[in-house]
């Protein structure tokens, strides 16, 4: 019988021009309530010259965030700002929280969770807005955005099966937790980059596994039908149009070299009404991963990724955040990280 643990979900809700945003921490019962009308403090925007930005670093882009070490100057009023204006020899830093001006809203509820809560009550708002996009989209992407450290073909790197686990077991069950409420009861799924595991609910009714190995296809008990795909060397989904009620990609979005066309074939595939959802974590394969990933906040990346699918002509956008439980005892990092592996999702529908 497993010890359940006596938990407090605190959810910030908010909404951008991107859609809309939840992010979730766990924490102890004990809690003390938080205040529902916390004040993130004053608006603080600064107009810098381009020299004082570390250019060498990083490359300056509208709408992004960058951490105030990247500042030529020591005085910086924030640890963190956000371009909002390009201006030739100039840019305006904001150094406000992100949820400054926003109007957003905090809940809690009780529960009964199997993982010990860990949550602490200033992430709350540590990464709250970070998602959020202005009225002008961010400038995410560069000329090397998709570019690897290693370029060789995926069929070659993927030939092996690894059957490693993307995340620590905790955030997988949270993964699957998810899919269970936002994917259609009964829905018959794509599983875009399927490994061994898919993390899948039980109210799926069929899954077809869409992957780079065939052993590790076959390891998967959650797959009614495996294809060996290489969506790098062929983004176009080998499934007529309207064929499913949902896909996913689990944690590999990071690897795609042609996502716009990989989100646009998601769309296709799918019956109107159709879910995609991409799920996110912060584990990745260093030499297979797209430059862009690597120079995005965790935040940023699913802004980015739920950007894509808005493009995309998907309705509904949303994007969420779950963090604090602790990290099981038998996973590799649990010596030098308590609290398990974060999950990032985005999502949208099909019109």
């Amino acid at each position: 019988m497993k010890l359940l643990h006596s938990a407090l979900r605190f959810r910030v809700n908010y909404f951008s021009d991107l859609g809309r945003h939840q992010v979730v921490i766990w924490m102890p019962g004990d809690t003390p309530p938080v205040d529902a009308q916390v004040d993130v403090g004053p608006k603080i925007e600064h107009e810098v010259p381009n020299d004082v930005f570390r250019s060498d670093i990083a490359p300056l882009k509208f709408g992004r965030f960058y951490p105030s070490q990247l500042l030529h100057a020591d005085d910086a009023p924030g640890p963190m700002f956000r371009v909002m204006k390009l201006n030739g020899d100039n840019f305006v830093a904001n150094f406000s929280h992100p949820l400054q001006g926003r109007i957003f809203s905090i809940d809690s509820g009780k529960s009964d969770v199997s993982t010990e809560p860990v949550g602490k009550v200033e992430q709350l708002l540590e990464w709250s807005g970070m998602d959020a996009q202005m009225q002008t989209p961010t400038d995410f992407e560069g000329p090397e955005a998709f570019a690897r450290e290693d370029e060789t073909p995926d069929a070659a790197f993927y030939a092996q099966p690894r059957k490693v686990t993307h995340v620590d077991a905790v955030c997988a069950r949270r993964i699957q937790a998810l899919y269970r409420t936002v994917l259609p009861e009964n829905a018959r799924v794509l599983d875009l980059m399927a490994g061994w595991r898919s993390h899948l609910p039980d109210t799926v009714q069929s899954a077809v596994g869409l992957g780079m190995n065939a052993d590790e296809l076959a390891d998967n008990p959650q797959l009614a039908e495996r294809i060996v795909h290489d969506l790098n060397a062929d983004p176009k989904l080998p499934f007529p149009d309207a064929s499913f009620d949902a896909v996913v990609c689990t944690v590999s979005f990071e690897y795609l070299i042609q996502p716009h066309k990989i989100v646009a074939e998601a769309r296709r595939v799918l019956k109107p009404g159709g879910m995609f959802v991409v799920t996110l974590s912060n584990r990745y394969f260093p030499p297979k991963v797209i430059k862009l990933w690597t120079q995005l906040h965790p935040m940023e990346r699913m802004a980015w990724v739920g950007s894509l699918i808005k493009q995309a002509g998907f309705k509904k956008v949303e994007t969420y955040v779950e963090r604090g439980l602790k990290r099981p005892k038998d996973d590799r990092y649990a010596d030098t990280l308590t609290e398990s592996d974060p999950l990032f999702a985005t999502w949208g529908v099909a019109p």
